[in-house]
């Protein structure tokens, strides 16, 4: 049989194709079986093994523990890549244990699932590194875990942090958490995290939950931003002193948390630019519970839900001279909702040391829902701390129902809002609620409600708006948080 010119053509083109296909196959397996050889899991029994590992591990190497692990105090570095962390996890979930301080200097660095009991606690240096579903509960040590300044997008995700019981006995500087920034774009991340039974300190300052703080704690911090954002944990009985949540660097984003029954407050201590949006406050019967409170420049707290508090929702310092307490400027109070609080909006609080500063001025007031129908009717929904009226404040568009406004005030408008309560307790709005035109010159970032959903241009004021959006945002629970959630 013949064969023609195209057949014998095709066969030499099908003949050098199958030889490429070849020499390519034979370099895929040679690059993946060198790339299997540099992945090494490492199983270790001992903090001499662990060191040992750590010292020889290469990007993509997994150091798997178990047993307790000793000592003075743990130190290691080590560098992953992108592609490839260098993984340092509890072989068996709760079975491997750091009971001694633990010094840890890296990139591409990640601490999984390990229990810090006894004088356990972790100083982190280095850059994208990550601790993730580790446990603390009870640990003897005063801070449980430091970032140091200098270091960059450190993830702290999907912990449990329990019973803090020596903040009882210990004086002070004693936060849970303290990330030290510098305000150069350090982008840490803090998210899906369970924080409950957090003592009360026993000197009664510097027992914060946590603390993100401009190294060297400037009263006014320089410029520039940390960009870091703490967003989507759970807050319960977290006691230990008035500022649960203490920021005092610029350009953060706390949202999406919820805090209950804490006694406490989200605070912006020091600090410019910050963003509190779209969190939960709920005072759950905690006579101390609070909401947020602020100091400084161009902060906004937008979208969030104060439920049942029983100190005050939202506060805003006088300025002191020596500039202890910065002056509020150009905050901006945007769509939230004060539900059954005895003190709402508290305006001009002073420190012990200067009982009269400067007034906060500037600053816009607009769709925010001032709401209250228990028996114990607040004076007023605004206090005017000494009576010293803000500067050059803008008041549009926000409802009040239940209890007086003040009359000088002539952007409240008083008005039943047509609420549902929801049988989790939740006040949302109704086909009868009332809607506003929102503001067009809000920040993109916030133009979003409780639930996760865009802002309409006619909207119900508050933080929830009508109808309700289903999203998987919302309150969140001890399920949704911590080690076990997904």
């Amino acid at each position: 049989m013949k064969i023609s010119v195209l057949q014998r053509l095709t066969a030499k083109i099908m003949k050098k194709l199958t030889r490429k296909i070849c020499i390519v196959a034979i370099i895929q397996f040679l690059f993946f079986s060198l790339n299997t050889k540099a992945q090494v899991s490492t199983e270790v029994k001992s903090t001499a093994e662990l060191l040992i590992a750590i010292s020889t591990a290469k990007p993509g190497d997994e150091i798997l523990l178990e047993g307790d692990f000793n000592g003075e105090t743990i130190r290691f570095s080590a560098k992953g890549t992108i592609e490839k962390p260098i993984v340092i996890k509890s072989k068996n979930s709760g079975k491997a244990n750091f009971t001694v301080p633990v010094k840890m200097d890296g990139e591409y660095l990640s601490v999984e699932g390990i229990s810090f009991p006894g004088q356990g606690n972790l100083e982190i240096s280095g850059k994208n590194c990550r601790i993730s579903r580790c446990t603390w509960s009870d640990a003897k040590s005063g801070k449980w875990i430091r970032v140091l300044a200098g270091s960059s997008a450190i993830e702290i995700d999907h912990n449990l942090f329990e019973n803090k019981t020596n903040n009882s006995e210990l004086d002070r500087n004693c936060q849970l958490i303290q990330v030290v920034v510098r305000n150069e774009n350090e982008q840490h991340h803090i998210h899906h995290n369970l924080f409950r039974e957090i003592s009360k300190g026993k000197t009664g300052n510097g027992f914060e939950t946590l603390q993100l703080i401009t190294e060297n704690n400037p009263f006014d911090p320089p410029g520039g931003h940390s960009n870091s954002i703490i967003e989507d944990n759970l807050f319960i009985r977290c006691n230990g002193e008035s500022e649960i949540i203490s920021v005092k660097s610029n350009g953060n984003i706390i949202r999406r948390n919820t805090f209950r029954a804490c006694a406490g407050s989200l605070v912006l201590r020091h600090g410019d630019d910050n963003v509190v949006n779209g969190n939960f406050f709920f005072g759950d019967g905690e006579k101390n519970s609070g909401g947020v409170r602020i100091q400084g420049t161009d902060q906004i707290v937008a979208n969030n839900y104060f439920d049942g508090l029983g100190q005050l929702s939202l506060g805003m310092m006088d300025g002191t001279p020596d500039n202890l307490y910065i002056r509020v400027e150009r905050a901006q109070i945007l769509f939230n909702s004060f539900i059954n609080c005895p003190k709402n909006f508290v305006i001009g609080m002073n420190h012990s040391s200067h009982p009269n500063g400067t007034v906060p001025k500037d600053c816009r007031i607009v769709g925010n829902l001032f709401y209250y129908d228990k028996p114990d009717m607040p004076d007023n929904f605004i206090e005017y701390v000494q009576n010293d009226q803000p500067e050059n404040w803008v008041w549009k568009d926000n409802f009040a129902y239940g209890a007086p406004v003040l009359s000088e005030i002539k952007g409240i408008q008083t008005i039943n809002p047509q609420l549902k309560f929801q049988e989790n307790g939740l006040a949302v709005p109704t086909s009868e609620t009332p809607e506003i035109r929102q503001l067009p010159d809000v920040d993109k970032e916030i133009q979003f409600d409780l639930f996760g959903q865009k802002w309409k241009i006619n909207r119900s004021v508050g933080a929830i708006q009508f109808p309700l959006h289903t999203s998987t945002f919302g309150i969140l629970t001890e399920e949704k948080v911590g080690t076990l959630a997904f």
